[in-house]
C-alpha cells in the first residue's frame, strides 16, 4: 500500500508539476503577449506625438511664414517711402541750392548798385529834393 500511495503521490505529483509547467507557460505566453501589445501601444504612442509635433511645427512654420510675408511687405512699404523722401530731399536740395545762387547773385546786385556813382548821386538829389519840397510845403 505504500507503494501504492507512494506510486500515486509520485503520479499526483508529475502530474501537479506539468500542470505549473503548463500554467507556466500560458502565463509566460500570455506575458511575452502582453508585452508585444504594450510595445505596440507605445510605438503607436510616439508615432502619434511626432505626428502631432509635426503639426505643431507646421503650424509654427505656417505662422512664421505669415509674419515673414508682413515683415517683407512693412519693408517694401517703408522703402518705398524712403524711396519718395529720398527723391523729395533731391529736389528740395536743388531747389535750396538754386535760391541759395539767385540769393546771392541779388546781394551782390544789390552790392554793386550801392556802390554806383549813379546810385550816390541819386540819393543826394533825393535828400536836396526832399528838403527842397519840404521847404515849399511849409511855406
Amino acid at each position: 500500500m505504500t507503494n501504492d500511495h507512494d506510486e500515486r503521490d509520485g503520479v499526483d505529483r508529475d502530474q501537479l508539476i506539468k500542470e505549473l509547467l503548463a500554467e507556466s507557460f500560458a502565463l509566460r505566453t500570455k506575458s511575452e503577449h502582453l508585452s508585444q501589445y504594450v510595445e505596440t501601444k507605445i510605438a503607436e504612442l510616439v508615432k502619434t506625438k511626432r505626428e502631432l509635433d509635426s503639426i505643431k511645427n507646421d503650424d509654427e512654420i505656417g505662422r512664421l511664414r505669415a509674419g515673414i510675408e508682413v515683415a517683407n511687405q512693412q519693408r517694401n512699404e517703408l522703402q518705398a517711402k524712403l524711396d519718395a523722401l529720398v527723391g523729395e530731399h533731391e529736389h528740395l536740395e536743388e531747389v535750396h541750392l538754386q535760391m541759395t545762387s539767385q540769393r546771392d547773385r541779388l546781394r551782390e546786385r544789390m552790392a554793386q548798385v550801392d556802390a554806383s556813382p549813379e546810385y550816390r548821386l541819386a540819393k543826394r538829389l533825393k535828400r536836396i529834393f526832399g528838403l527842397i519840397l519840404k521847404d515849399d510845403t511849409t511855406k
